[in-house]
């Protein structure tokens, strides 16, 4: 029953239904992450062609602060 109506609605084996806001968590999360990544790359970057010493620590901490709401992101496909 359940294969049928995923034909039906052009759903493949390898695809998969969930809710709206489970997508748009997940991708708020991996926003968050990206721009993290972006922020510590530039700083980085910034305090090697300066010259400074490069404070691994801080960017260490920020990028870990940012990865933590993805530690609890669990997604299940919805039920039909």
């Amino acid at each position: 029953m359940a294969r049928k109506l995923a034909a039906a609605h052009g759903l493949g084996a390898d695809d998969l239904i969930i809710s709206r806001h489970d997508l748009e968590e997940l991708q708020g999360h991996l926003y968050g992450l990206q721009a993290a990544l972006e922020d510590v790359e530039g700083d980085l970057n910034q305090a090697k062609s300066a010259g400074l010493e490069l404070d691994y620590r801080d960017a260490y901490e920020w990028l870990y602060a940012s990865a933590q709401p993805l530690r609890s992101t669990w997604i299940e496909p919805r039920g039909t």
